[in-house]
């Protein structure tokens, strides 16, 4: 009786989900909430909260700071654990999904460029290859320019 209680918890330690950072990254109405050339620090600090990490640096007089934002979450499945596959193949800590933002500020505190990252990973298994894929959107305004910023988007796809 003992040894099976002992398995259930287990199981239920393992099974679920596990998320660290702001959960905001997540959601395209969050992120579009973000205007290049408009929004301002104290906007962006109200939206998301305080950054992952925060720099700054002062070229020619001019100051420029960068702030940081990151989501990870991983959804466990206690299957791929029994008999250690899932630690052999997934490993600990990598995440199923990473949300990065990355956000650049104008010496008066505007949003100049914007970057948002998502990487998913799927480590395959016994009959399905690994995969990873990352799409990176971003904008990029310039002082005087007409139209708006300019959007792009990276993508990437490597698998194995």
């Amino acid at each position: 009786m003992t040894g099976r209680l002992i398995v259930s918890l287990w199981g239920l330690l393992l099974a679920g989900c596990v998320a660290l950072g702001n959960a905001d990254l997540a959601h395209e109405v969050t992120i579009a909430q973000i205007k290049v050339g408009e929004t301002t620090k104290q906007e962006i600090a109200a939206l998301l909260g305080e950054p992952t990490d925060q720099r700054s640096t002062e070229l020619a007089g001019y100051s420029r700071e960068w702030w940081h934002y990151r989501y990870a979450v991983s959804t466990i499945n206690p299957l791929e654990y029994i008999f250690l596959y899932g630690f052999l193949i997934n490993g600990i800590g990598l995440p199923d999904t990473r949300y990065d933002l990355h956000v650049f500020f104008d010496p008066n505190g505007t949003v100049t460029s914007l970057s948002r990252q998502t990487t998913s990973y799927d480590m395959g298994g016994p009959f399905s290859p690994l995969r990873v894929t990352s799409t990176a959107a971003t904008a990029v305004g310039f002082a005087g320019r007409p139209g708006g910023p300019i959007r792009f988007e990276d993508k990437m796809e490597f698998r194995y």
